[in-house]
């Protein structure tokens, strides 16, 4: 009778302990974290979005750090890789060797701090530093510059152009203006298409 009992003894420890890990991860549970938020929309006196130059600041902070995360992480198989950011918007462009690198290139980018979304738009190549995945960006900038100089564009807007094709990104208030300002950079030369990925809040 005495082993009986002790075996009972034995056999229930396992669950004792079971519940008493389970009564402390309930009663220890994590500090809530903020996730970032995009920044909220201003307008001028005309009713044009506009970005403080803060902003615009966090956007460049966002894009090195993702090509810093990327570089430190593997730069050879990075190398083909370039990254444009906007209000929490990351825009992967260029190109790796294997869909592997793709898939990890996204998963470094979503880390990096007041990241909100991530756009993938790599290419795969046996030859990701080929000319023809860098950013063309004399065309980028006369686009820009262009954009900026449309009466009709009420939304903020930048560019990235990379083997004839533009990624659109920014904040616009409506669908319309941004159908307005793609049909502006499809005009451009040497513009194949555009991809919309602007915000419209």
């Amino acid at each position: 009778m005495a082993k009986k009992l002790h075996l009972t003894k034995i056999s229930s420890l396992p669950v004792a302990l079971c519940a008493a890990l389970l009564l402390a991860g309930c009663a220890a549970e994590p500090a809530a974290v903020s996730a970032p938020k995009a920044s909220a929309v201003t307008m001028d006196d005309q009713g044009r979005v506009v970005r403080a130059r803060g902003d615009r600041n966090r956007d460049d902070s966002i894009g090195r750090a993702v090509v810093n995360r990327l570089v430190e992480t593997d730069k050879e198989a990075f190398k083909g890789v370039s990254v444009k950011a906007w209000d929490g918007t990351v825009l992967l462009t260029g190109a790796v060797s294997k869909p592997e690198y793709r898939r990890r290139a996204v998963q470094l980018a979503k880390v990096a701090e007041d990241v909100l979304v991530v756009h993938d738009e790599l290419s795969l190549s046996e030859n990701p530093a080929s000319p023809d995945f860098v950013p063309d960006s004399n065309r980028e900038q006369r686009i820009y510059a262009g954009l900026l100089g449309q009466d009709k564009l009420a939304g903020a807007y930048v560019v990235r152009v990379v083997g004839g094709v533009a990624y659109l990104l920014g904040t616009a208030r409506s669908a319309e203006d941004v159908t307005r300002a793609i049909a502006f950079v499809r005009e451009a030369e040497g513009v194949k298409w555009v991809v919309d990925r602007v915000s419209v809040r």
